[in-house]
């Protein structure tokens, strides 16, 4: 008897523990404890009392850390939410907090404030990111390696010896009906047929 009450005692402390040591965790974000999350959400809280000053929309993000591959960021206006990459936040994060963290949420304070027809890099967003301290750079320059490698199909056009290498994905494209265009002499993009 002592001892299923000792474990009890056990389990309500340990329980405890688990749930102290959880708190911190926010919605969506795996339970992985990063200095790299607390620096973007300080940086985070920082703006949106900027955005709220400056523009007059409250933002409150939801946060996640699940985006992979070359994308440093990427913002959802509808559902008021950021993507981060933990791996290049963690690999640059002074470029990361000074640039990307305000890049993503300029995207949402333009989608707030100026409606979802807007260009994604168009003026509304420059204007935001650069009230918001930020450069208005369309993509990062951080060194990343290729997540996967995709297989490539070569196309060609009208034009003399020019070959188009193009991702299964464009392939797949073209193969549902979605049309290439040349830019120099406007035919569609076919695939390549080898000379005999």
């Amino acid at each position: 008897m002592q001892r299923i009450a000792q474990r009890g005692r056990t389990l309500a402390s340990n329980t405890g523990r688990v749930i102290d040591a959880l708190s911190w965790v926010r919605f969506s974000s795996p339970a992985v404890d990063s200095g790299i999350e607390h620096r973007v959400q300080r940086k985070l809280d920082a703006l949106c009392t900027v955005v709220q000053e400056r523009f007059g929309v409250v933002m409150r993000p939801e946060v996640a850390w699940d985006l992979r591959g070359q994308a440093a960021g990427q913002a959802n206006g509808r559902r008021n939410r950021i993507r981060f990459n933990r791996e290049l936040a963690e690999r640059y994060p002074n470029e990361f907090v000074a640039q990307t963290v305000p890049h993503e949420l300029a995207h949402l304070v333009a989608f707030q404030k100026f409606g979802g027809s807007i260009r994604p890099h168009g003026r509304e967003w420059q204007a935001v990111i650069v009230a918001l301290g930020a450069k208005p750079r369309r993509t990062h320059c951080y060194e990343v390696t290729p997540t996967r490698k995709l297989k490539r199909f070569s196309y060609q056009c009208h034009c003399p010896d020019t070959e188009y290498q193009l991702t299964a994905i464009r392939h797949n494209r073209i193969q549902r009906g979605h049309v290439y265009i040349c830019k120099r002499c406007l035919q569609p993009l076919g695939p390549k047929v080898e000379a005999h």
